[in-house]
């Protein structure tokens, strides 16, 4: 499968990691714990350093969503090789 494809795939067809949120109460939590340490910290901080720190949370979501995506492209890419592997069995048992 074409990298571009998966790409596609990821950005296009398959529901963006934005959208996707753990059902775990643990993960709720914890995303709680940030949102309010992350306003708690910025309540301390000048304009600048507020802009600096909305910067910074700005790049840091740029880069997860690119590992995300390339995640998605290296396991699809395992998956399609794992399958494929399965179907060229020489004694074709796939069981």
């Amino acid at each position: 499968m074409d990298r571009k494809l998966m790409e596609q795939m990821f950005y296009e067809g398959v529901m963006p990691r934005e959208q996707c949120w753990p059902r775990k109460k643990e993960y709720h939590d914890t995303m709680k714990l940030c949102n309010t340490v992350e306003v708690e910290f910025a309540s301390h901080l000048s304009p600048e350093l507020a802009q600096m720190f909305q910067d910074y949370k700005d790049y840091s979501a740029q880069l997860t969503a690119m590992e995300n995506g390339e995640h998605f492209i290296q396991g699809m890419a395992m998956g399609i090789r794992l399958t494929a592997e399965a179907f060229t069995l020489e004694d074709n048992k796939t069981e």
